[in-house]
This record gives structure tokens, sequence and C-alpha cells, in this order.
């Protein structure tokens, strides 16, 4: 029989890094980010006045309920790793653009991208799990601008309009 001993004593060996509870739980807002997003694609289109297609406008409902409650679940996480910042300012952005009551204020939140890039973005050092998760997060921002529910585009165009002749 033979007989097992280690060749590293267990007290200097490093323990194996886990990831933070922030970054375990922010592929669950992706994935619910982007049901979210397909369900008021659902809900937009010409058929959802259809009474047969009502159903499309209570899943938008509760996709855009399950959403915020996982953006919940990561603003009451505390920081622990480098990249936790920008993944929890990442999920309180998409919180504050699901919930903006008119286009401005949406468009408003959708530029702190663009002003404080530093807050969105993974600091050096960071895994690359970390960079991934936020650069698909990023693009569901972007595809949540492109939603009638988030940005109208009607008014966006009257707003844009105004910018260029002042």
């Amino acid at each position: 029989m033979a007989t097992h001993f280690p060749t590293t004593a267990r007290a200097v060996m490093k323990p194996i890094p886990q990831p933070s509870a922030i970054a375990r739980m922010f592929p669950r807002v992706i994935v619910a980010l982007a049901a979210y997003i397909e369900a008021e694609r659902d809900a937009e289109s010409d058929w959802a006045t259809d009474p047969a297609c009502m159903e499309w406008l209570h899943d938008a409902e509760r996709a855009r309920s399950t959403v915020l409650c996982q953006i919940q679940s990561i603003t009451d996480q505390t920081l622990r790793d480098h990249g936790d910042f920008a993944l929890k300012a990442t999920a309180m952005l998409a919180g504050i653009l699901i919930r903006a009551s008119s286009t401005a204020e949406f468009l408003q939140a959708y530029a702190l991208l663009g002003s404080h890039p530093g807050a969105f973005e993974a600091p050096t050092g960071s895994s690359a799990r970390v960079q991934q998760m936020l650069q698909t997060a990023r693009e569901r921002l972007a595809d949540l601008a492109t939603l009638g529910a988030c940005v109208d585009p009607y008014e966006a165009e009257f707003k844009a309009e105004l910018a260029t002749a002042s």
C-alpha cells in the first residue's frame, strides 16, 4: 500500500483564489438583462397589441422585476476584489437606466459610461473573466439604449435637433 505525503507543507501553500460574491452574481445580471431586452423587444413588436400576445407584456414585466432583483443583490454586497467596484457600478447604472422615467433621464445616465469610463472598466490586474463580464455588460447597456421603452426615438431626435440648433 502506498503512503501519501505532500511534497509541500500545507502551511506554505497559497489558497486558491476564489471570485468575490459580486463576480459570482454578475453573470446572472447579464443573463437577466439580456432576457429583459428580448422581452421588451417582443412587447414593442406590432403583434404585442394582439390580445393573443398579451403574455408578452407580462413576460416583459417579469423580466424587468427579475433583472432589478438581481441588480439589488449585487448592490447589497460589499466590495472585496479589484474588479468589484466596476462590476457594482455597472450593475447600479443598469438599474438606473431600467428605472429611468424619461428619455432625458435615461440619456443623462447613459452618458456616464463616456464621461466616467474608469468607473466602468476593470482596473489593471483584474481577471480576464471580470473584463469580459464588463465588456458584455456594456454591450447589453447599448442594446438597452435601442429599446423604445427606454429611449423614445422621437423625443431623442427632437433633443438632438435642439442641441445642434443652439
